[in-house]
């Protein structure tokens, strides 16, 4: 078995802020040959009377397709992203559950093996978003994101997997996760 499918294949899981999480995927360190696109589906919610709810979610959707593709970029395609502590992606999480998410890297992007993974080459990454609005704005976002890939180590390369239910908050900073449940590897 390649060594990137056995460095890839054990699934994590990460729950809300605080709950435990274990461990075993890694970081790409190379970059990829492919552009990441990601395919978003798009519903929303208002309480409003009238509310339309496809042109709000048609709306708000350019916004989560670059949140979302920045997730993915800074989870499994940045080379730099380990050496740095994966600063840029604990930045797309609230800062109440930056601690978690810390801890749960494994479960959220390519963790610990990412010193092995010289590129991960992106496949199809779709998201299913229900925007919550509040008034002519949305407010909150649950989001399903499944990301299919490959990561090219020494020896050859293999699968990377990644399926989360993600809760957003809109902030001044734009969309923050402020709560997840997450797999990633072969068998995610």
């Amino acid at each position: 078995m390649l060594a990137a499918a056995l460095l890839l294949t054990a699934c994590t899981s990460g729950k809300k802020a605080g709950a435990p999480a274990t461990s075993a995927a890694g970081q790409a360190t190379g970059t990829a040959s492919a552009p990441l696109k990601v395919q978003v589906e798009a519903a929303a919610q208002g309480p409003e009377w009238g509310f339309d709810a496809k042109v709000a979610a048609k709306r708000a959707t350019p916004d989560m397709e670059r949140f979302l593709s920045r997730y993915l970029t800074v989870a499994f395609l940045d080379p730099g992203q380990q050496r740095t502590g994966w600063r840029e992606l604990l930045a797309l999480f609230d800062v109440p559950v930056q601690q978690a998410a810390r801890r749960d890297l494994d479960a959220l992007s390519l963790g610990t093996a990412a010193a092995q993974v010289k590129a991960v080459q992106p496949g199809p990454a779709k998201a299913a978003v229900t925007f919550l609005y509040q008034g002519s704005r949305p407010v909150g976002a649950t989001v399903k994101l499944a990301f299919d890939g490959a990561a090219d180590v020494e020896q050859g390369s293999g699968p990377v997997r990644l399926r989360s239910v993600l809760q957003l908050l809109w902030t001044a900073k734009g969309w923050r996760i402020a709560s997840y449940q997450s797999q990633t590897g072969a068998s995610a």
